[in-house]
């Protein structure tokens, strides 16, 4: 939900919500394709009682399997779903395409390909105009060419209240802006955090003293520094905006005139991210861009990594040497991660600071990203007007079938009338996710890192659904490079 951009008078913090999944005029939890299946499973023996008997018996047990298979939940997902991705797995695994193995001596036709649904991505060095360059990754498949923002929020912990409600509220119009620019396929933010390897605070100021400098400041900061945790951490925050020039009107005619065409809506972008509380440090280059990649396949190379990437020769070494995806983790070079969508938004109106926990160092690596997919402007209002619509039929449906409605639907229906009302009158609209990826170089200590997200997501007000058997596009699609995993469905069909 976008906030007003002038906040309201108010004697408590203002709270934020109205998050809600998009639903067909489907039937309880069932999508609308899942309605028409098992109304289809339900009319054909009926059917086919009278017009042929002899098959009226199998369509009745292949009905009941049918029925079955869609209303049936396991871990808040159908049946159907859970058995489609076990065969995609296994059919994967098969074919060799859940492992990666490379060294010194392996014949790789395409060294320079990050694995699995990464493999499009190429990284393109793009002067920007200022004197500088910086990459422009560049989706093969799609066309898309992605850029990313290094980022520094200045955070809430010392803000005023009313300053912290209008850097929301800039943020919504953000957000809500998108929807007039016609590139922008989606933005991803990623919060990158990592504990520190071994130096602390205390012993970065200790080592870092003038010894010519007066006692008394000596004493001060010796205190300061004993005074703060024991535990550092690294923390990279970026803004992924990933643009489709084959929107452009006129549309370019080569990748350089995409670049170009890309290169004129950035500093727009840059320039509004500025009334959100946010500083943007400037665009990522590749040598940037593969050591946080890097890192993120390869802890043990974090420190190199964070010095912008300078000890890696290209973008040919920011993939793993090996990796295996299994049905509910990720090994990679020696480590082992475990990634989460996001399955619900908080059902209750939140503060500002809701996703402090989730977002906030711990004692393991942890990468939180959130993609937001704009929708067009021109289709903001039927988007909205066909939520309504939905929650209608099924309210026709109740009256009819004389079931009381559940105080769920109600709430429902009443948030759909409220985001037509908001679109109305300006607000933006759009499709929101999230993904959660926690990483350990120790495989013993996975149980306690999978615990520890879960609890934060908890306190953040957040379902998580672990991605099993999609555990590799997850991880990916948690890195923040321009990869949507339900972009992927409709390029299924091509090249692995």
């Amino acid at each position: 939900m976008n906030a007003p951009t002038e906040p309201a008078r108010r004697d408590g913090p203002r709270l934020y919500g109205n998050w809600r999944p998009e639903r067909g005029w489907g039937i309880g939890a069932l999508s609308t394709t899942a309605t028409v299946i098992v109304f289809a499973a339900v009319l054909a023996p009926l059917l086919a009682v009278s017009t042929a008997p002899a098959v009226a018996l199998p369509l009745f047990a292949v009905g009941a399997v049918v029925i079955a298979a869609l209303v049936v939940r396991l871990g808040g997902v159908s049946a159907a779903d859970v058995i489609a991705r076990r065969v995609r797995f296994h059919r994967a695994r098969r074919a060799g395409w859940t492992r990666l193995s490379g060294g010194v001596l392996t014949d790789h036709p395409r060294a320079e390909d990050l694995p699995g649904v990464l493999a499009p991505l190429r990284a393109l060095d793009v002067e920007d105009g200022r004197g500088s360059c910086h990459a422009l990754l560049w989706n093969r498949r799609t066309g898309a060419l992605t850029a990313v923002l290094r980022c520094s929020p200045i955070g809430l912990e010392l803000t005023d209240a009313d300053q912290a409600d209008i850097w929301v509220a800039a943020w919504g119009g953000f957000l809500a802006d998108l929807g007039y620019q016609p590139l922008v396929r989606h933005v991803a933010v990623t919060v990158d955090t990592n504990p520190a390897a071994a130096t602390t605070v205390a012993d970065h100021v200790r080592a870092h003293l003038d010894p010519g400098a007066p006692a008394l400041a000596r004493r001060v900061l010796t205190e300061l520094a004993d005074a703060t945790p024991d535990r550092s951490a690294t923390i990279d925050v970026r803004l992924a905006v990933c643009l489709d020039p084959n929107r452009a009107v006129p549309k370019p005619g080569d990748l350089l005139a995409a670049a170009v065409e890309v290169g004129r809506w950035l500093p727009g972008l840059e320039t509004a991210l500025a009334g959100c509380g946010v500083a943007v440090l400037g665009r990522a280059d590749v040598g940037w861009l593969a050591g946080r990649i890097r890192g993120a396949f390869d802890p043990h190379s974090l420190p190199d990594s964070h010095r912008g990437g300078a000890a890696l020769p290209g973008w040919a070494d920011a993939g793993p040497v090996a990796a295996e995806e299994a049905w509910d983790r990720y090994r990679h070079d020696g480590a082992v991660s475990v990634t989460w969508a996001l399955r619900e938004a908080p059902r209750q109106a939140v503060t500002a600071t809701v996703l402090a926990p989730l977002l906030a160092p711990g004692p393991f690596a942890r990468r939180v990203t959130w993609l937001y997919e704009p929708y067009p402007a021109e289709q903001a209002a039927s988007k909205v007007e066909a939520q309504v619509t939905a929650g209608q039929v099924r309210q026709a449906w109740s009256a009819r079938t004389r079931r009381d409605d559940t105080q769920r639907d109600r709430d429902d229906r009443h948030r759909a009338l409220q985001s037509a009302r908001e679109e109305a009158e300006g607000a933006g609209v759009g499709r929101v996710t999230a993904y959660v990826t926690t990483t350990v170089t120790d495989e013993h200590l996975l149980d306690a890192a999978v615990a520890d997200v879960e609890q934060r997501a908890g306190q953040a007000m957040l379902r998580l659904r672990r991605l099993r058997g999609a555990q590799a596009a997850g991880f990916a699609a948690a890195l923040g490079l321009g990869i949507d995993p339900a972009e992927l469905l409709a390029h299924r069909g091509g090249r692995r």
